[in-house]
């Protein structure tokens, strides 16, 4: 069961901004210092190590541009990015990781995916700007952006490739938690049965910036591919209330088999919105932001959509303001930490786009004790009108065939897996989850979705304390008749007017 962590990434920003009120007063190796005087960077390992390592590291970046691209800005996070690669260890099976206490599995020690793409991401955003600079290219910053591409390949993709972290399935993928730790006896490198399952989506996200920044820097297609599978996913999972034209996503979906019970019926773990944590969605905003700005899986409309639920969500005073969550739940609940507070924030990324989101930032940033963050909104992000101009990207954008459907009782709905052999009777498992009573129904349409085969069957969903629940049934890939099928289809969840869809592939 995949256990919700509330990270210390807000914290350890608490700490950093109480340590450097004024940062523009700083030189870059004050800034410097300044992140390293967090406390809880000494006092951490592994996927902590990687939260608390990053929280404001954001800021060398703002810095360059916010002081006319001064390279000391990017000397100074060179330096640190060294001391970040020196907390590595060499671990099993030779690969380096940045190894300390697995969440959710304590004692039990690892490297994990998150941890590796946190840190290799806040590298990779240097490397984009030393490798488009000629004369930064040609300085020793252009050996340490080449060392730093070379981590990332070796580190995000063969690693967890090899160890089998990444999981495709038709057109999505997934990067998994995968309970590979390190045998305390042994030494060696050891998968904890019934331990391995799809990683939370902010750390899919994660993931898929760093293959967007991979991207742009190598132009391998390798790269966008991926990218695409892992964002590609969370559009074909987005919440859309069509009377409010918005988008909004769950903390976690699952994909895969492995991200069911030992029954096969039901979920590994819990499908809604964090309320406890708005930063998460936040910060996977900003990310969806990223793959907008590349070209990758989403539109204007679909930016639009999620600019339309931040405003839903804010309450629309700009003296005293305040946001619900995106499914609408004004406060964390009582057992959160702390209780009673928003549930939702502002997503600041969609400054980019929208003139209202610019507004409300400015007033939130006129209290805010970091400067740096204020200089870098007033200078570079207001430096252009807001548009839907793509950052990285100029002419036509390609973009997927994904669908999102008007749905406001159907919170999760997926095929898994998504591509089965019917003649070595393999089955397929629809899952889903529901916010009302159901049933749901669920036809077999046609590759275009255009025309309805028929009706597989009916999942009852029932009432649980006050809740309901997720609830599953199994299909064999055959037609009424027990004909096996082949080819490619959607199958079409239904209950009253919200409707989800998702893509299977039959093969013989």
């Amino acid at each position: 069961m995949i256990r919700p962590r509330i990270v210390a990434l807000c914290i350890g920003l608490a700490v950093f901004l109480s340590l450097a009120p004024g940062a523009l007063a700083m030189t870059a190796s004050e800034f410097r210092t300044n992140l390293m005087r967090n406390p809880n960077i000494a006092k951490s390992s592994g996927e902590a190590f990687s939260w608390h390592a990053t929280s404001g590291v954001n800021g060398f970046i703002q810095g360059y541009h916010v002081n006319d691209k001064d390279k000391s800005w990017l000397e100074e996070a060179s330096t640190y990015y060294d001391f970040l690669i020196s907390k590595m260890e060499k671990e099993p099976d030779g690969y380096m990781g940045w190894v300390g206490p697995y969440f959710g599995l304590e004692p039990e020690v690892g490297a994990v995916v998150i941890g590796d793409a946190n840190l290799c991401d806040a590298m990779l955003e240097f490397c984009e700007i030393v490798m488009r600079d000629p004369a930064l290219k040609a300085s020793p910053l252009g050996k340490k952006a080449e060392g730093y591409i070379a981590l990332a390949r070796k580190t995000l993709v063969e690693k967890w490739d090899k160890r089998g972290g990444y999981y495709e399935d038709g057109m999505f993928a997934s990067y998994l938690s995968t309970g590979i730790v390190i045998d305390k006896d042994t030494h060696q490198l050891k998968a904890l049965p019934g331990k391995k399952w799809s990683e939370n989506l902010n750390k899919h996200a994660r993931m898929g910036a760093c293959f967007l920044k991979l991207y742009r820097i190598t132009g391998e297609a390798l790269f966008k591919e991926r990218a695409e599978k892992i964002f590609g996913h969370y559009k074909a999972i987005m919440r859309y209330p069509k009377e409010e034209d918005r988008y909004f996503w769950n903390f976690w979906e699952p994909l895969g088999p492995f991200d069911l019970k030992p029954d096969g019926v039901s979920a590994a773990s819990w499908v809604a919105v964090h309320h406890s944590n708005p930063g998460y969605q936040a910060i996977e905003c900003s990310l969806l932001v990223e793959a907008y700005h590349t070209g990758v899986v989403f539109s204007e409309e679909d930016l639009k959509k999620i600019i339309h639920t931040n405003l839903w969500m804010w309450n629309q005073s700009l003296t005293d303001i305040h946001f619900k969550a995106s499914d609408g739940v004004p406060k964390t609940p009582a057992y959160a930490k702390p209780p009673g507070v928003d549930a939702g924030c502002l997503w600041a990324s969609l400054a980019d786009f929208d003139p209202k989101i610019r507004e409300i930032y400015a007033a939130q940033l006129k209290s805010s004790k970091d400067e740096l963050e204020r200089e870098y909104f007033e200078k570079i992000t207001c430096k252009d009108p807001p548009s839907f101009k793509r950052k990285y990207v100029t002419g036509e954008v390609k973009l997927p065939d994904i669908q999102v459907y008007p749905n406001t009782e159907i919170v999760m709905a997926v095929a898994i897996p998504a591509h089965i052999s019917v003649s070595k009777g393999e089955k397929t498992r629809l899952v889903c989850k529901v916010n009302v009573q159901g049933p749901v129904t669920v036809n077999l349409l046609s590759e275009d979705g255009k025309t309805t085969l028929f009706e597989i069957g009916k999942i009852e969903i029932k009432p649980y304390k006050d809740m309901y629940g997720v609830s599953s049934m199994e299909w064999d890939g055959k037609d009424q008749s027990g004909k096996a099928l082949k080819g490619n289809y959607r199958v079409r969840f239904t209950l009253n007017d919200s409707t989800r869809e998702w893509r299977v592939k039959l093969e013989e």
